[in-house]
């Protein structure tokens, strides 16, 4: 709910509980009021008639007292607040006061005569030949309480809607600030640094926007000083990269990107042991391994993303702190020596490479993994560092300084943002069911994310027979073949259903991926890099499986897939 709304809802609500105080407090002073006019109703009914009774007993002349009291009564009519009663020696009614004619269209409801009506007063007088009963009768009072409550609710009724459009209209007006204060910081939160608001006559929103493009001006600044940094280490033919004291990267030049095949988006925040070969010489490494030693023209090999060995020269420097003068980090270039590795031609070359992109992808794997952890073990302790001290800012700051309130606020809020994008990073990267609850799980829980992520989409799964002791190798490589399977059909097929059957046979896993899409010519794989269909095929066939793929223009495709295992 905007802050407009939210703040007339809350002018409402205060109005509505004084209406229901003042409505309180006037129906108790009507009770009062009603009360004390019924008992004065009362006693001057008796005294005029007690007078009659006594004019009566004076003056025999004029009769019995009982017809005179009945002949006085038809002449007096109705007495406000009473109701008056006549009998004879023998019980019969003589007179009864006729109904009250006053407000006959006013109905109370009888919780209100119940609250508003005093209790019943009656009195009786014994005259001669008869009896006299004064019995108090408080409804004309109280329709005429209800008739003015009534008035009083229609009227402010229309009062508080009155009132409450002629503050939504100045609210409107009061808070315009707010719209170019959230456009700025979105356009700022989107890379536009030099973004600024104008200013504004409240003085609270003018500090607002004074700050705001001060900060501004501030980061454009620092910001254009490190693109020019940036431009040196990006247009050298070197790979340059630095890395933090964790030896997790931080920075990947254009060069870095040719040479080893990852982009920066991929490879900043993973440890630069990435790129080492897991049958390295050690010995080699024993000095780069060690932060803050200087090193020059260091021959090695490093991997590539692919999973290429690349011969480079390495030569690294210790990243000084000018203000602590402690080592934060390393700058390292690395220069390729080596000749482009020719392709395997061969059939048991072949084979060596894929048993290679096997044992690539397990690596991959494990860093994934890894990398999960650690991002879920530190980074994760350190966000919520921040948010619980960016709390004590707003908490200490609520109420003495609103800048610094918003500004932690705004931290929290960005806090959050990438707490969030790092579980969803940690859950790319390792699935944390497939440790947990085993591949039949994990995929049932993957295929339940699918529908509710895509819920035009029909998804159809079928399991039979137990696929959770495969092995992990087997299983993540499961686990990826349908997740990229999956993403081709929602990026590519533009299906509305998929069919996945997963079997176990005795010594295969054998799976059937089916989509009603667009289909495609199957000639175009080997010279298209747009589908993940390739990637699938190699993750088979280093398994040792089978991949076959069958497609048809506007009838869909399906992926047969069969591994063996022991």
């Amino acid at each position: 709910m905007r802050l407009r709304l939210r703040l007339n809802l809350l002018i409402t609500i205060i109005m509505l509980f004084f209406i229901i105080v003042l409505s309180v407090v006037i129906m108790y002073a009507s009770k009062q009021s009603i009360q004390e006019g019924v008992e004065s109703a009362h006693d001057v009914t008796l005294q005029l008639l007690d007078s009659v009774i006594i004019s009566s007993s004076q003056n025999p002349e004029w009769g019995d007292t009982h017809i005179v009291m009945r002949a006085y009564l038809e002449d007096l009519g109705r007495v406000r607040s009473n109701k008056i009663y006549l009998y004879d020696l023998q019980s019969n009614l003589l007179y009864k006061s006729p109904d009250s004619t006053y407000r006959q269209n006013e109905t109370p409801p009888s919780w209100f005569i119940k609250f508003l009506a005093p209790a019943v007063t009656e009195d009786m007088r014994l005259i001669r030949f008869g009896r006299l009963i004064v019995r108090s009768d408080p409804i004309g009072a109280i329709k005429e309480a209800w008739a003015v409550m009534s008035n009083l609710f229609y009227i402010t009724m229309f009062f508080i809607l009155a009132l409450n459009l002629i503050i939504y209209v100045l609210l409107g007006k009061w808070l315009q600030p707010i719209n170019p204060m959230l456009s700025a910081i979105t356009a700022m939160g989107k890379g536009n640094l030099n973004v600024r608001l104008p200013r504004f006559q409240v003085p609270d929103f003018d500090l607002i926007s004074k700050n705001f493009n001060i900060m501004g001006q501030s980061l454009e600044k620092s910001t254009q000083e490190n693109k020019r940094l940036g431009l040196i280490a990006q247009q050298t033919a070197d790979a340059v990269m630095i890395h933090d004291h964790n030896l997790k990267i931080n920075f990947w030049n254009k060069s870095a990107e040719k040479i080893f095949g990852y982009k920066s988006s991929d490879i900043i925040g993973k440890k630069i042991s990435i790129l080492e070969p897991r049958n390295l010489n050690k010995k080699l490494e024993i000095n780069y391994s060690k932060l803050s030693n200087i090193i020059i023209n260091l021959e090695t090999q490093r991997k590539t993303k692919s999973g290429k060995l690349v011969n480079v020269s390495i030569s690294r420097s210790p990243l000084i702190d000018p203000s602590s003068k402690k080592v934060v980090g390393d700058i390292v270039s690395m220069r390729d020596i080596s000749e482009k590795i020719q392709a395997l031609k061969s059939a048991e070359a072949l084979q060596q490479n894929r048993e290679l992109t096997a044992i690539i992808q397990e690596h991959v794997e494990d860093e994934r993994k890894s990398l999960a952890r650690e991002l879920h073990d530190e980074l994760g302790q350190y966000v919520s560092a921040i948010k619980i001290f960016t709390q004590n800012i707003v908490n200490r700051s609520k109420g003495k300084d609103k800048v610094i309130e918003e500004s932690a606020s705004t931290v929290m809020s960005a806090a959050n943002q990438i707490y969030d994008g790092m579980h969803n990073i940690i859950k790319k990267l390792r699935p944390g069911a497939l440790d947990n609850l085993g591949l039949n799980e994990t995929i049932v829980d993957f295929v339940n994310n699918w529908k509710k992520q895509y819920s035009k989409l029909k998804i159809n799964l079928n399991i039979n027979g137990d696929i959770d002791n495969l092995g992990e190798m087997i299983n993540i490589n499961i686990y990826r073949v349908i997740q990229e399977a999956m993403n081709n059909c929602v990026k590519h097929a533009k299906a509305s259903k998929v069919n996945i059957n997963i079997a176990r046979r005795k010594n295969n896993i054998e799976i059937q991926f089916q989509d009603n899409g667009v289909g495609f010519d199957i000639g175009i794989l080997k010279n298209s890099k747009q589908f993940g269909l390739v990637g699938i095929e190699e993750r088979v066939k280093s398994l040792n499986g089978d991949f076959l793929i069958h497609s048809v223009i506007d009838k869909g495709t399906t992926l047969k897939i069969k591994i063996p295992f022991i």
